[in-house]
């Protein structure tokens, strides 16, 4: 029998633990008879605001897209929008299916080094791209905590504590990024005790070179981030594109919420709650936060959703936030495997029409 790989247990073991945590709120509903309610739920949901969910996903993917694609342009990297997009779409699939949405970046790169863009580019891009959406995240959320505190006080006042949590993890990232763009030698300290690791495990195999690339990657990361210190306002210019895409993500709850057939609670009641529970559970180490975010939208939303529609709201909320960026990822991820394909077998019949002409 065939051993099966490093890469592939890690990737069944995310798969397991995304698809158990489901099948647990599904046994638990159960036991409980919230299934049947689930059903009835949805089965009567508003159509239209299932149609508004599903606008508000396509509000935070194409704002995700666009700020990539901005700040290329803004390196005077030309680039389509459609190819923003399905990077974006890339690395919103392997985020969701890595821990910690560690996944997502690096193969965002890969996909970008793939049309001749360079690593230290993308990789500053993807690093702004992070220090706004983050920052986008933990002042709209600050703003709406401070606006709206009875509702806080009246839903999660038990569970404030994690949202405390949350806003300093978050809030360390933000700094950590911050600390990368401004001083090489730490980038470059990181990236030299990563190809000494490399050599040890017998992956890099000639070091002077990977030292060499990695710096000239160093010298391009810093050329094209320097927009954190010396260029406010392009980068407030992402902020406000990346406000909107947070806007669109949270604004997912309201839609499920109306679409249930309720309004007792305002848009930015639900707003409020939204973004504390996405701040308090998205650094949870497992693939797209999966039993965190399940469990606290249990915990945020119970005095909010009544008994019978809060496993439906749970499962159109996360089918609109998890599952659904799963399915459109995966076809961007297949797309671009296809067109990588295509590429080759271009470049192959390029290297080789020169020899068919000669006798």
């Amino acid at each position: 029998m065939k051993k099966m790989t490093k890469a592939a247990r890690s990737r069944l073991l995310n798969a397991l633990i995304i698809f158990s945590t489901l099948g647990l709120v599904l046994y638990l509903s159960a036991r409980g008879g919230g299934i049947s309610d689930a059903w009835r739920a949805l089965r009567s949901a508003d159509p239209w605001w299932i149609l508004a969910a599903l606008g508000s996903w396509c509000v935070f993917m194409t704002f995700e897209a666009m700020g990539l694609h901005v700040f290329f342009h803004q390196q005077k990297i030309k680039i389509k929008f459609g190819l923003s997009l399905l990077v974006a779409l890339i690395g919103s699939f392997y985020s969701s299916v890595t821990p910690a949405a560690t996944g997502g970046q690096p193969m965002q790169v890969l996909a970008l080094k793939k049309r001749n863009i360079p690593a230290g580019i993308s990789s500053s891009g993807l690093a702004v791209k992070f220090f706004t959406f983050q920052t986008a995240l933990l002042s709209l959320g600050g703003l709406l905590w401070i606006l709206r505190p009875q509702i806080v006080l009246s839903c999660i006042d038990n569970a404030k504590w994690i949202v405390f949590a949350g806003f300093v993890l978050n809030g360390l990232s933000v700094a950590a990024v911050l600390l990368l763009a401004i001083n090489k030698n730490i980038v470059r300290a990181i990236l030299t005790l990563a190809i000494r690791l490399g050599k040890a495990l017998h992956l890099v195999k000639d070091v002077a070179r990977t030292a060499s690339r990695a710096d000239a990657a160093i010298s391009d990361f810093h050329a094209s981030v320097d927009m954190l210190t010396h260029h406010p306002f392009r980068l407030f210019k992402l902020y406000l594109l990346s406000c909107l895409q947070v806007l669109g993500l949270m604004s997912i709850a309201y839609c499920v919420y109306r679409a249930l057939g309720l309004s007792q609670y305002s848009y930015a009641d639900i707003l409020t709650l939204q973004f504390l529970l996405f701040i308090g559970a998205s650094f949870t180490p497992l693939p797209g936060a999966s039993g965190a975010q399940e469990g606290g939208f249990y915990i945020f939303f119970q005095h909010i959703f009544p008994a019978d529609k809060l496993v439906g709201a749970l499962l159109l909320w996360r089918f609109f936030t998890y599952y659904f960026t799963l399915i459109v990822g995966l076809a961007a991820v297949i797309l671009d495997s296809v067109q990588s394909m295509r590429r080759l077998s271009a470049d192959a019949e390029k290297k080789a029409a020169p020899q068919s002409k000669n006798p």
